[in-house]
């Protein structure tokens, strides 16, 4: 009898090791105080930190060690275009990289093996393929932020599923407005700037809220009239109707 209890108490045992071998691990939201203090194997934002030092505390690889750098493993991604460039920053968060390709494409790869990096998923916002730059995304929450074109679009991912949560058009009529920085997350907002001012682009800062990707708010780098800063320019040429100020880096 003793026996005969021990082995009906397996098979829930066994059917419990089974499913949590086989449950896919959820990674923690990104919330403000890990991008405030990031953990020193992760790559959480753009530069990584607010000040922008873009430096790992990391300590294996050094002087000593860099020599012995070798590739480990290739993960083909783009293919759309020739010469296509890459600019984006991947992003790192418990072993798993997030990186866009120039066509907006965000990329999800398994990297914790350390030999084989594995595509689980992959978002494309359908741009369309003209010569652009893309210089990465950020992340909040359970949500991958980043930046499409045609039109200029601001859309959030769903880190673990890979679907579209939401997807803001922010191209402000006008046609050559380009999004080509990674977003900056601060706090409960998704901070981006607009690119194109070589195009007469009248481009601007702009704040959506994380959640919902509802604009904040927007300001201009290049005021109009009666707005602040406008003292500034003497002028009567309306400068602030043909663009510059262009904010295609991710500010600190």
């Amino acid at each position: 009898m003793q026996w005969r209890h021990h082995r009906c108490l397996c098979s829930p045992l066994l059917a419990s090791a089974v499913m949590l071998a086989v449950a896919p691990a959820v990674a923690a939201d990104v919330t403000p105080e890990r991008l405030a203090n990031p953990e020193p194997g992760n790559w959480l934002m753009n530069h990584r930190t607010y000040d922008a030092q873009r430096y790992s505390p990391l300590g294996k690889i050094n002087k000593a060690t860099v020599r012995n750098l070798k590739l480990a493993y290739a993960v083909a991604i783009g293919g759309s275009s020739v010469n296509e460039n890459l600019e984006a920053t991947p992003l790192a968060e418990d072993g798993f990289l997030y990186v866009v390709d120039q066509w907006g494409v965000v990329y999800k790869i398994d990297g914790r093996s350390g030999d084989v990096g594995r595509i689980l998923w992959r978002m494309d916002p359908g741009q369309e393929k003209l010569p652009l730059a893309n210089r990465g995304a950020a992340l909040w929450g359970n949500l991958v932020i980043s930046v499409a074109n045609y039109p200029a679009r601001v859309i959030a991912t769903d880190k673990e599923t890979g679907k579209i949560a939401w997807e803001s058009n922010l191209s402000d009529g006008q046609a050559d407005l380009q999004l080509t920085a990674a977003p900056l997350a601060v706090k409960d907002k998704i901070v981006i700037g607009a690119a194109g001012g070589d195009r007469g682009v009248r481009d601007f800062i702009a704040a959506l809220d994380g959640a919902t990707g509802r604009v904040l708010w927007r300001k201009y780098t290049v005021p109009a009239p009666g707005e602040p800063g406008s003292e500034t320019w003497k002028d009567k040429n309306n400068a602030w109707q043909t663009g510059g100020g262009a904010m295609w880096v991710t500010g600190s």
